[in-house]
């Protein structure tokens, strides 16, 4: 059953074309601040990239299980959609799944799927997917759009366990 519902409406819808060499996660963060984009959602990513870094599940593991990270390198194709919100908390798991959030900044959670030598991957879009242009100016697009009334608060939980000793990661949707 649905726990939560939150009511939004659509706002302004933000196209970008990104940089040869541009860093994904860096740059939809700075359209976020630019854009003062508190809630929102990726409408679309697409394009291609050099490098990459996914938070996805590595290893055969229990559901409970933090995820790794996969770097691949060569020529990638990806596709992308998402949610924007707010960080509460800080949370660093850089070290096991890559994921790290700053308080105070927007809080992306986003999909993305990579294409690389034949096989495809879908995981948590990290800092390290570097745009991909053989011309100077690249093809890759994304699109974002504002999303008022509904905001996603990135929170660290206070029940700690063996996985997320210093707190679980959590999203709690409110009304605004």
């Amino acid at each position: 059953m649905v726990d939560v519902i939150a009511k939004a409406q659509m706002g302004d819808v933000i196209w970008a074309q990104l940089d040869p060499d541009a860093d994904l996660y860096d740059e939809i963060i700075e359209i976020c601040r630019r854009e003062d984009i508190r809630s929102g959602v990726v409408l679309n990513i697409v394009g291609g990239l050099r490098k990459a870094r996914l938070s996805l599940p590595i290893e055969a593991a229990s559901f409970e299980a933090q995820p790794g990270i996969l770097e691949l390198e060569g020529m990638m194709e990806a596709q992308g959609i998402g949610t924007i919100g707010f960080t509460v908390d800080t949370y660093d798991s850089s070290a096991k799944s890559g994921i790290v959030y700053h308080a105070g900044e927007p809080n992306l959670h986003i999909h993305i799927t990579i294409t690389h030598e034949g096989k495809s991957y879908m995981g948590h879009l990290l800092q390290g997917c570097i745009v991909r242009s053989l011309h100077p100016r690249s093809h890759f697009t994304i699109v974002l759009a504002k999303t008022p009334g509904a905001l996603l608060k990135f929170r660290v939980s206070d029940e700690k366990n063996s996985t997320y000793p210093d707190g679980m990661p959590i999203h709690d949707l409110v009304q605004e």
